[in-house]
């Protein structure tokens, strides 16, 4: 048994070793086309590097493992690790595992830790146990796999702790206790309506205030992009914006988009960002949406939020890293 680069001949055997491991319990991951597989496995672009090898036993691929240094934020990453079940527990697992570790430290010597967390380019979609609904990305490790086992055994240590959850909304209402937290939020003069570029204001603000690049590059993008079409969901205060969630999209696959949800610090603490999220799954319903999956970390009040409206935890994922090499 032998490790090697991962090239164009391996292809289709590392993608039928992929696509044939969805079908375990513990690996949720979406199957994927050979462009798909390519892409995520061997085509590096201007601003990250993909690292994939194989191992292959009498001519066969049995297992693979990829990884990826981004160029700008200088961090590395695990993406994937299979191994062919005939072939776990003989050490296949440690060598590829070796092999990638030892490459992303060689391409850059002031590395001081690997992780598997969403901050990975390469990303990956995973169908929610028992229904056909489909989340477009996974943080870290799925605490239920071996993969997760395996990883704590090579001194991967856990950082995060992010829940899965989803929610059926097709027949969502708002409850009572829901209702009446709108109204009463509403009765000091909050509307809530789309982002009205000529009208709002503090947009902008708001973003600096929420403190999260991810957040304000979404949430500009779009509205750069769209304009007065935006689905950008605010509640405004005399027009100033002070809250956010959306832009409410409805996927292909029926999912209801969520990038997040963010009231201003200043206007805490009386019901409006639980107000502006069923807003959110109302407004998600409205346009055709049957379905809402979200992450949100163990620790995070927002959780309580999720699931007064219905929302279930349907998996845990956990963030892991190594340090010290």
């Amino acid at each position: 048994m032998k490790i090697i680069t991962l090239e164009e001949k391996h292809l289709n055997e590392a993608l039928n070793l992929f696509n044939e491991t969805t079908h375990r319990s513990d690996f949720l991951y979406e199957r994927l086309t050979i462009d798909q597989f390519r892409r995520k496995f061997l085509e590096s672009p201007p601003n990250y590097d993909i690292h994939s090898f194989v191992a292959v036993d009498h001519g066969q691929v049995i297992g693979f493992i990829s990884g990826t240094y981004d160029k700008d934020t200088k961090k590395s990453y695990i993406s994937m690790i299979i191994v062919h079940e005939k072939h776990q527990r003989k050490g296949v697992g440690s060598m590829l595992l070796k092999t990638l570790e030892d490459t992303l430290i060689k391409q850059d010597l002031m590395i001081k830790k690997i992780e598997i967390v969403f901050f990975n380019p390469i990303g990956f979609s995973w169908v929610v146990p028992n229904t056909d609904a489909i989340h477009p990305n996974a943080p870290g490790i799925d605490q239920n796999s071996i993969a997760y086992l395996f990883f704590k055994s090579k001194n991967y240590i856990d950082f995060a702790v992010q829940n899965a959850y989803h929610m059926d909304i097709r027949n969502y209402e708002f409850s009572n206790q829901t209702s009446e937290v709108i109204s009463s939020v509403e009765e000091k003069r909050v509307k809530f309506a789309y982002y009205d570029v000529k009208k709002d204001h503090g947009l902008a603000e708001l973003l600096d205030d929420l403190g999260s690049p991810v957040w304000k590059k979404t949430v500009t993008l779009h509205v750069e992009k769209m304009k007065e079409n935006n689905t950008l969901l605010v509640p405004t205060f005399n027009h100033k914006v002070i809250g956010f969630t959306g832009p409410l999209i409805v996927e292909p696959n029926k999912r209801g988009y969520f990038a997040g949800i963010g009231t201003h610090s200043e206007f805490r603490g009386f019901g409006l960002g639980k107000a502006l999220f069923a807003k959110l799954v109302m407004g998600l319903k409205n346009l055709g949406a049957y379905y809402m999956t979200l992450f949100t970390g163990e620790n995070n009040p927002a959780r309580r939020m999720y699931e007064k409206e219905g929302f279930k935890i349907v998996r845990t994922f956990i963030d892991m890293r190594k340090v010290d090499f």
